[in-house]
């Protein structure tokens, strides 16, 4: 149901199609201006009339029984709705389409490759991963929900000298006692060791390059050493996944793409597209504004643009994909407007089909991160110094949860992705756990235990025998304020699809909880008016509802008991 449809039908303004006056309709910023607007300022030079004048004329002319009341003031006709009618219009809307409310089958079940979070091996996922995860994931559910066949793509990062560093460090230094006992964590610890060395020892360096040299051409020891890193690597990461519930299909990597760099690398000259320029091979994109673009380096070793070019070919021939979307931080944007350059003039039919989603970079209070130096923060250290933060606070307010463990991690956990999908999704930031794990604000742990309160309220009226009836007669007027928003969930969920935004999400789930939390502090809403209670209990289970896939879609988990 969309009211601003219908209400523009009631609207009769000459020469105007209902959709274009739909399209003047906002929400006015306070409700005292009624439930919704129509600004007349670019009407007037239309009519060549005062905005005010043409708002006053419209008045005149409005006869509906859907609209209880119209004011004009500075040029804006407010519009107050009859309220009992939308409702019974909204809620029955709701009701009926709940499971799939605001689902389209716009993707029709089309396959959607999304490639996010790209971790590297031998090192631990840093905070630097989180935001295109949390940002990756969002975007396959949004996909899915909406009729696209999704599947998620880790691109890892598993190629080039810097794991001819590691292999070197672990045979000088290394034990495969300490890598089975620390993991990862001991891999990086190589591998900062030995970068640190190379800085000041050509020989050493050179000794990293040929052991990647021999990895290859395929050397066994070294090959073997190489997939058991990997593997350790691939297994740390899937433990940090499971907290967000993320599950990848596709964990190939750069080190896979390489196989076919030769044939890229001749597609390219062969259509005149790649140029030598001292010793380098390049693709000149200047006449598009976007640089020089080498494909391989003066060694002859390829270069991960190469390899980009190869997986971007060969996952077409292998998927027959109709979308495919790359997310990564906002400083590869550049790179990525080259990559995709470089497709179309190789004329990939496909590039249409194409997408790069940037996002900002995060940082900590402490400064930059960096893994090359080793300062850096993982994206476990961050999980766990958020879970502690919410075991304080719920053990300082009280919990009802039989299990604080789990609650505090979801809490906790929650906090830090909805701080990084609530604002503009390019903008970097700043984490500070004490304002993000608060239960006031526009927090995560806010809207997590607004959906815990409506779980709670619908336990208890189970309880009692009561089940959600609604009389439209009797409904309390201030209840139209939390109905109005329900229909707002399909936009929200919709511009999020649209712009790769969820943000949008982010502010509805802010304002259903303001709206709820509001008629719950106003109105007891299981009571001993079994009408009023059955009425009541009608909008707690859709706001329910409509809560928990808001927290789906922005990769957090719904508690049931806070």
């Amino acid at each position: 149901m969309n009211i601003k449809e219908i209400v523009s039908r009631e609207i009769k303004i000459e020469g105007m199609e209902k959709s274009d006056v739909e399209k003047l309709l906002l929400v006015p910023p306070q409700k005292e201006m009624g439930d919704l607007s129509l600004p007349c300022f670019s009407l007037a030079k239309i009519f060549h009339k005062s905005p005010n004048d043409i708002a006053l004329s419209l008045k005149e002319n409005l006869n509906s029984s859907i609209i209880s009341k119209a004011e004009v003031l500075n040029g804006y006709l407010n519009l107050f709705l009859n309220e009992k009618y939308f409702s019974k219009q909204i809620v029955e809307d709701t009701q009926n389409n709940i499971e799939n409310y605001g689902s389209e089958n716009i993707g029709n079940n089309k396959l959607c490759l999304i490639e996010y979070s790209s971790i590297n091996v031998a090192k631990n996922p840093h905070v630097g991963h989180l935001c295109g995860t949390v940002y990756g994931e969002s975007f396959c559910r949004l996909h899915e929900y909406f009729g696209y066949n999704v599947k998620r793509l880790n691109y890892l990062g598993d190629y080039g000298t810097q794991f001819g560093k590691v292999i070197t460090a672990y045979k000088k230094y290394g034990s495969r006692e300490k890598v089975l006992q620390r993991g990862v964590d001991e891999l990086q610890d190589l591998y900062i060791r030995i970068n640190a060395e190379c800085e000041n020892d050509e020989e050493l360096l050179n000794e990293c390059r040929e052991c990647f040299l021999k990895l290859e051409k395929g050397d066994k020891e070294i090959k073997e050493l190489y997939d058991w890193f990997k593997e350790i690597s691939i297994e740390e990461a899937k433990r940090i996944y499971a907290e967000l519930d993320i599950n990848f299909d596709d964990w190939r990597g750069e080190s896979y793409y390489a196989q076919f760099n030769k044939e890229t690398l001749q597609t390219l000259k062969d259509k005149g597209l790649a140029i030598r320029d001292k010793g380098a091979l390049l693709v000149d994109l200047s006449e598009y504004n976007l640089g020089k673009l080498i494909v391989e380096q003066t060694s002859g070793a390829s270069i991960y643009a190469t390899r980009d070019l190869s997986s971007l070919v060969h996952r077409y021939q292998e998927y027959k994909y109709d979308k495919l979307v790359y997310v990564t931080g906002v400083e590869q944007e550049q790179y990525f407007n080259q990559v995709f350059q470089v497709g179309r003039l190789m004329n990939l039919p496909y590039m249409d089909n194409v997408f790069h989603f940037s996002t900002g970079r995060i940082s900590l209070p402490t400064g930059k991160i960096s893994s090359r130096k080793g300062a850096v923060a993982l994206i476990r250290d961050l999980f766990k110094a958020a879970q502690d933060k919410a075991h304080a606070v719920l053990t300082e307010k009280g919990t009802n949860s039989s299990d604080i463990s789990v609650l505090e991690k979801q809490i906790g956990i929650g906090a830090l992705v909805f701080t990084i999908l609530k604002s503009t999704s390019t903008k970097d930031s700043v984490f500070d756990l004490d304002k993000a794990i608060s239960f006031d604000g526009e927090t995560g742990p806010y809207l997590q235990y607004t959906y815990a309160r409506t779980c709670s309220i619908l336990k208890k009226a189970e309880e009692l025998g009561l089940k959600p009836v609604i009389d439209y007669e009797t409904l309390p007027e201030s209840t139209f304020s939390l109905v109005k928003l329900f229909p707002n969930f399909k936009d929200a969920i919709k511009n999020a699809l649209s712009e790769y935004d969820p943000s949008h999400i982010a502010r509805y789930a802010m304002n259903l909880c303001s709206e709820f939390n509001k008629l719950y502090s106003e109105i007891k809403i299981l009571s001993d008016d079994k009408v009023q209670s059955q009425n009541l209990l009608t909008l707690t289970t859709l706001t329910n509802a409509l809560l928990k896939k808001c927290l789906y879609f922005l990769v957090m988990k719904a508690p049931e008991r806070m």
